[in-house]
């Protein structure tokens, strides 16, 4: 069965490297946390019915959480504390894009960071510190559940409701910031 697991997985190849891409990392890192995944998939997990949800359809957001942990343990583990705009998830970098020019854009993209702000600066302690651990101190949901015996769950519902908010509540500003990229 492990032969077949390591088969479909390399025929979706392609699927897993633009995965890793979407983290913003250059296509030689891709590959190497695609090689990675493998390696940690492979080696590690002993349930097939983790990786497969049947003989045939991988569990594709099992691949992504694999990826995206091993992404940011990689940049954990190089010592980087500076957050980066292209260091955050898509979804959540896509409001931020780097701005290009020196004067309108970048005062429209400080004001969508400062939206940001003061949007995290209103929620409830717990949610806060667990969004500044994940993405200013670059720790995994798993490693951050692993040191604060919170579960995972809790850890990915904080996270996800934290982005929502983000986006709802930034929305008016980056589509000033946009605009002004035109």
């Amino acid at each position: 069965m492990e032969e077949q697991v390591i088969k479909i997985l390399g025929d979706k190849h392609q699927d897993w490297f633009y995965m890793a891409k979407s983290f913003g990392v250059s296509d030689e890192d891709a590959n190497e946390l695609v090689q990675q995944m493998y390696i940690r998939i492979c080696g590690y997990v002993k349930d097939v019915s983790k990786i497969m949800y049947n003989e045939e359809e991988v569990n594709t957001y099992y691949v992504y959480v694999t990826l995206r942990n091993l992404y940011l343990s990689n940049f954990h583990k190089a010592g980087n504390k500076t957050i980066y705009i292209d260091d955050l998830p898509k979804d959540v970098s896509e409001m931020y894009s780097a701005s290009k020019s020196v004067n309108d854009e970048k005062e429209h993209f400080d004001r969508v960071v400062d939206k940001i702000e003061s949007i995290v600066d209103k929620w409830y302690w717990y949610d806060k510190k667990v969004f500044n651990i994940h993405f200013y101190d670059k720790m995994s949901m798993r490693k951050i559940a692993r040191e604060t015996k919170i579960s995972l769950s809790s850890i990915f519902n904080t996270l996800s409701n934290g982005k929502k908010k983000i986006k709802e509540g930034a929305i008016q500003e980056y589509k000033k910031y946009r605009d002004s990229k035109d």
